[in-house]
């Protein structure tokens, strides 16, 4: 089954040459304008421009020219770009709608002012320099899908030794594929970039004043670095930044230097002066609205942040700088993500459709920045277009405008080069989706429509340019990895925004391009150790691409440090009686065909489909119990094995013989991504040495469906809450805040002093109709109850 592609439609001929030129059009949400500039007001909506009356690529380009000025802004009303009732009808069905419909509605409507309206024209003269063309080539071989990926030949070798002018370039991509994410946003481009306020900053968002500079570095004439230079820069800061977000949120390890904290030694925060960078520093010192009694840092901590004494001398309820520590203090991880100022404020820029990010994410900041320069470069045509709406004064947008159209130009032209902007933008989108917070029984795939317009847009031109052209590498085998691999990131898309189908035709779609023969079917096995008659058991086999395959061996000793997350059921109990592994009856059914690490992540989209296709009843987990069996005789990749151990680890939990074990291997995959000793990760030698680096965590992740740090903690304390282990739900739950949670486990495991303290301690911060309901609960005054009917205005129904 083919996936239906969209066309992209950007207002230009169909035969026309889109690398240029590009134009963005505007809706005045119905406003007309008579000849004299006045609206025109009618009392129903004015009628669509027809077809012959909407201006063309020659009418605009000819008042370019007549005015004797450069085509850099332009700004074109009432042209709709709603697709037609019937088209829609007929893209109903198809598993990726027309990106003309994903073009509409990119949230609020702009004014005629505001910077999201502002198009840009690419310098058709830009020709690449042959440093330019080797910077192309190797972004293409690092930066997209490869087979071989994380064993290609060094950085330094694909450069060679010529091209001293990209010494810059090549020590970023250096520190790109040595996990050095950190050090990538405190380099000096980013700190030439990022570091200093510009000029009219209250008037401008976060995500606008970091697009102006972007288009701002176009401008500096001081080196010689080319257009295309200088792109490739931008794109590795954004796709540093998106890495570390989701290594703080996703797959670790952490960076709370947990690991032998030395008692009185200062150390420095390692997120000190890119979380933020220093031109949201004024911002990040701004004081709470309600400042608390005890300090709390402008910047999410890390779990031994140094916390500073009070200083008499500080204005009064302000906050003390952190180089002014003086000891380093272990505090709980909740601390990392307390709501302070700059946190809500970024946090406010990231909420979508009145949906708001998930309030204790680490550094969304990052996530901030990843979105802002990689949306700018996937669309260079459009750099103010984004996932909100802004409105800053027209004497602005002038100046910004005015000031750099013949730099924007080159930005245009430069990043309108590049290979590989659409695919991380595309996944920057996906993590972005991920961070809304609309866990729901009820989210039928409404939420977030501004998202997933954008999703399907940024998608549909990687599918053009990877998966239906099948001449974009010279090796058709390459073409083949990453087409699959494309194919298989934009069904998870589909997952997560819980679209129709749930992306099942693109995982179909991926299957077919991998080459991969998969074989759903029975065998006569037996589960348990002392089982001796044979009995039917599902039985999944996978044929690889054999040449694809034997590219991905992985060393010996990295498959024994990936197998070592595998909590085993002699590990729990000496006398368990499930084997490891089902034992067939037929000796080749056993033995299993080596997989690529790709090839994996398709089967583990398989199972994810079974799951999304059918009930979740015993069928349906032993079908899945056959995928995440089949991926797990293998252990090539740190995250895609972590995933099948969580998976399988979910269904045990629903098994009276494996829910022991399958707590403790969420527990040891939650413990994971911390530094700190834990229970399942007791030895310093388990933290440092038998860990997987930050670069080889996030290789795959794109691939595969790993929870959020905060989902597994909730998942995790909610198993730990129905197995009566209620104190350590209620330490979880308030790990992420989840206060009604906590009251409640703390009330079920007769503490109620302590959870009549946690009550009082919310309410002090902010005074809600559940916490008061839950301290009458605890405390049987009825006044409390009145108080929680008075603040929800008699709706709490909890108080009644």
């Amino acid at each position: 089954m083919s996936a239906a592609v969209p066309q992209v439609h950007n207002g230009n001929d169909s035969d026309s040459d889109d690398s240029d030129v590009a134009f963005a059009y505007l809706d005045f949400g119905g406003v007309d304008f008579g000849e004299d500039g006045e609206e025109v007001k009618e009392e129903s909506n004015p009628s669509k421009i027809s077809d012959a009356d909407k201006p063309t690529r020659e009418d605009i380009a000819a008042a370019n020219a007549a005015a004797n000025a450069p085509a850099v802004v332009e700004q074109v009303a009432n042209l709709d770009l709603n697709a037609s009732e019937s088209d829609a009808t007929n893209n109903a069905s198809d598993d990726l709608p027309t990106a003309s419909t994903a073009q509409n509605n990119l949230g609020s409507q702009p004014d005629n002012n505001s910077l999201d309206s502002l198009t840009i024209v690419a310098d058709p003269n830009l020709a690449p320099s042959k440093a330019d063309e080797l910077l192309l080539d190797i972004e293409k071989e690092r930066l997209l899908p490869h087979p071989l990926s994380g064993k290609q030949e060094p950085v330094d070798v694909a450069f060679g030794d010529d091209c001293s002018e990209l010494n810059n370039v090549k020590s970023l991509f250096n520190l790109l594929e040595n996990g050095q994410y950190a050090d990538m946003l405190r380099s000096q481009i980013a700190l030439d970039l990022f570091g200093i306020e510009i000029d009219g900053s209250d008037e401008l968002s976060m995500v606008e004043q970091i697009k102006s500079k972007i288009l701002a570095y176009f401008a500096v004439k001081a080196t010689s670095e080319s257009a295309i230079a200088k792109c490739q820069k931008l794109e590795l800061l954004g796709i540093a930044s998106l890495n570390l977000f989701l290594q703080l949120n996703y797959c670790g390890p952490s960076m709370d230097r947990g690991i032998k904290p030395e008692e009185g030694e200062v150390v420095a925060h390692p997120l000190d002066g890119i979380n933020p960078h220093g031109m949201f520093e004024s911002l990040a010192k701004k004081e709470n609205e309600k400042a608390p009694s005890t300090f709390v840092s402008p910047l999410p901590l890390s779990a031994s942040t140094p916390i500073p004494e009070e200083d008499e001398s500080a204005p009064e309820g302000g906050n003390v700088p952190s180089n002014q520590a003086t000891e380093t203090v272990i505090v709980p991880l909740k601390e990392t993500n307390t709501t302070n100022y700059f946190h809500n404020a970024v946090l406010s820029e990231l909420a979508v459709d009145g949906e708001w990010p998930f309030q204790v994410c680490a550094a969304p900041y990052f996530l901030l920045l990843a979105r802002s320069i990689l949306s700018t470069l996937a669309e260079p045509n459009s750099p103010f277009r984004w996932w909100s709406s802004a409105k800053p004064s027209g004497s602005l947008v002038d100046a910004l405008t005015g000031a750099n159209e013949s730099s924007a130009s080159m930005f245009a032209a430069g990043a309108s080069n590049l290979s590989s902007t659409s695919h991380w933008s595309a996944r920057a989108i996906v993590a972005h989706r991920r961070l809304i917070s609309t866990r729901r029984d009820d989210d039928d795939g409404e939420a977030c429509p501004t998202l997933w317009n954008e999703a399907e847009r940024t998608f549909s031109r990687c599918i053009n340019d990877f998966c239906d052209n099948e001449t974009a590498f010279k090796d058709s085998e390459r073409n083949a990895f990453v087409a699959s691999a494309i194919m298989l990131e934009w069904g998870l898309a589909q997952h997560h925004f819980r679209k129709s189908g749930r992306g099942k035709a693109s995982f179909n779609k991926a299957l077919e391009y991998s080459k991969l023969e998969v074989e759903v079917t029975g065998a006569d096995g037996v589960r348990t150790k002392y089982q001796t008659k044979m009995t039917a058991q599902y039985l999944v086999r996978a044929k690889p691409n054999v040449s694809e395959a034997d590219g991905n061996d992985t060393d010996a000793k990295n498959k024994a440090h990936v197998e070592k997350q595998m909590i085993k059921h002699d590990d729990v109990s000496d006398d368990a009686l499930l084997l490891e592994k089902i034992r067939f009856e037929n000796a080749d059914d056993n033995v299993h065909f080596n997989l690529s690490i790709h090839d994996q992540s398709i089967l583990l989209a398989l199972c994810l489909d079974v799951k999304n296709d059918n009930p979740m009843d015993g069928l349906t987990g032993m079908q899945m119990f056959a995928y995440l069996a089949r991926v797990l005789n293998q252990h090539d990749d740190w995250m895609v094995y972590a995933t099948g151990l969580l998976e399988r680890a979910w269904l045990e939990c629903e098994r009276t013989h494996g829910r022991e074990r399958a707590i403790l291997q969420i527990q040891a995959l939650a413990d994971q991504h911390s530094n700190r000793l834990t229970l399942t990760q007791s030895t310093f030698k388990s933290v440092e040495e038998d860990s997987a680096p930050a670069q080889d965590r996030l290789r795959h992740l794109h691939g595969i469906v790993y929870p959020p740090r905060w989902d597994m903690l909730r998942d995790l304390a909610e198993r730990y809450a129905k197995l009566g282990i209620v104190t350590s739900a209620a330490e979880l739950f308030e790990e992420i805040e989840l206060w009604d949670d906590v009251v409640e486990c703390y009330r079920i495991a007769g503490k109620s002093n302590k959870a009549e303290e946690v009550v009082r301690a919310r309410l002090a911060e902010k005074e809600t109709p559940s916490m008061y309901a839950a301290l009458g609960d605890i405390t049987n005054d009825p006044k409390c109850f009145e108080r929680s009917l008075e603040l929800s205005h008699g709706n709490y129904y909890d108080s009644h």
